[in-house]
């Protein structure tokens, strides 16, 4: 593992950045810290189900980004970070605007990792979601 916070932080910014989908879903990085990170998403149609509401794959999209974003912090460009699990509760349905969604590491440890994320309105600061994760972090070297 690298001791060099400003790599690690600099390769998770780089990751998010390139990724193509979070580029395809019109994901950002707005803030990253050591073992905290949080995407933004505006809502567009493309986002919507038939009823006008955010689909119901966007938010745990959203969430999987964040927690994971979180967890590279940990080891940078020598960790590959790897879902093995996610708990999302939907508080309230969203039907547009701008979101939030907040990843912290909670613990990790050799073989598992563990995550959890809070889904905010950006304007009104109302919690649309939240939710855990279980994640692997692998070397890569």
């Amino acid at each position: 593992m690298t001791d060099d916070l400003d790599a690690r932080l600099a390769f998770v910014r780089e990751f998010a950045t390139t990724s193509p989908y979070y580029q395809s879903m019109g994901m950002e990085l707005e803030v990253i810290e050591d073992s905290r990170a949080v995407l933004r998403i505006e809502i567009h149609d493309r986002h919507l189900n038939a009823d006008g509401i955010v689909h119901g794959g966007v938010l745990p999209a959203i969430a999987d980004g964040a927690m994971g974003n979180a967890l590279r912090t940990i080891k940078g460009a020598h960790g590959q970070v790897f879902t093995a699990e996610i708990n999302l509760q939907f508080l309230r349905p969203v039907t547009g605007g701008v979101l939030l969604a907040e990843g912290r590491v909670v613990q990790s440890g050799k073989r598992l990792s563990f995550a959890e994320v809070e889904i905010h309105d950006s304007v009104t600061g109302k919690l649309h979601a939240r939710g855990t994760g279980v994640f692997v972090i692998e070397d890569k070297g």
